[in-house]
């Protein structure tokens, strides 16, 4: 398993995965996400900060922003946009994963385990891929 093309797969996963509905912010989200699917990370930010500019309630829109600043290796502000996100909805699974990838670079283990363990409390539909990034930290952690 190459660990760093699973992060960049969840992380992108993160950025196109939830639906999104016709408002300012969404049309902006959905620019976000056509952008980093082109690789243009730098203008996806820019389009993503503009639509949580648009909607600061909108958990969705700092989810995304949080997967491109991860994109980015911005893991300080993906974590802050993350916590946004699960701030405006705690039951965002998917705002839980990629604080937990964030943390994991950082190498807060515990922080990023225990974050895993909520989004597959929320979604036990994640609950493969997510055992799979706590084996993962608990080898490297030596649990």
């Amino acid at each position: 398993m190459n660990f760093r093309r699973v992060l960049s797969a969840v992380a992108l996963a993160l950025c196109i995965a939830m639906p999104v509905f016709a408002t300012e912010a969404d049309a902006l989200i959905r620019q976000g996400e056509a952008k980093l699917k082109e690789g243009k990370i730098p203008e996806a930010l820019e389009t993503l900060q503009q639509a949580v500019q648009a909607n600061p309630r909108s958990s969705l829109a700092y989810t995304r922003l949080g997967g491109a600043q991860i994109l980015s290796q911005d893991y300080a502000a993906g974590i802050d946009s993350f916590k946004q996100a699960i701030g405006l909805d705690a039951n965002n699974a998917d705002a839980f994963v990629g604080m937990a990838i964030a943390y994991i670079h950082g190498t807060r283990y515990p922080l990023a385990r225990a974050a895993l363990e909520q989004a597959k409390s929320i979604d036990p539909a994640k609950q493969e891929d997510v055992d799979e990034l706590i084996a993962w930290i608990d080898k490297r952690t030596g649990h």
